[in-house]
């Protein structure tokens, strides 16, 4: 069974950031509904009873946290750099984290984890 958690991570070391936490498997769902999201405009998934749902939107770097929903809204260079930053997580042997920086809501920063928090 594929994990893929997104949640608030208040006080994260120097202010709130949004983690998203997954094991190998989750992340690759994730980096397939952000590749399909970059080229078609949008993409779903689900995990865990959680709806993702990924939208290309111009100027847009934002997550809507909800129960059962979450909306990712980024333009097409976030998903670019989403992209970027998934591959070495996916590659690498352990435990590792990247950071995503400039999100307008509802945190500053999308830490996105494999293996560390899950």
């Amino acid at each position: 069974m594929s994990v893929f958690r997104v949640n608030l991570f208040p006080d994260f070391k120097w202010s709130d950031a949004v983690l998203a936490a997954a094991d190998r498997d989750g992340l690759r769902i994730f980096q397939s509904a952000v590749r399909s999201a970059r080229e078609d405009g949008q993409a779903t998934f689900e995990v865990d009873g959680i709806q993702h749902q990924i939208v290309r939107q111009s100027g847009a770097a934002d997550i809507e946290l909800g129960s059962q929903t979450v909306v990712w809204r980024f333009d097409d260079v976030k998903l670019a750099e989403i992209l970027d930053m998934i591959e070495p997580l996916i590659d690498i042997k352990g435990p590792g984290h990247q950071y995503i920086d400039d999100l307008n809501t509802p945190a500053s920063t999308l830490l996105i984890s494999v293996d560390e928090y899950v």
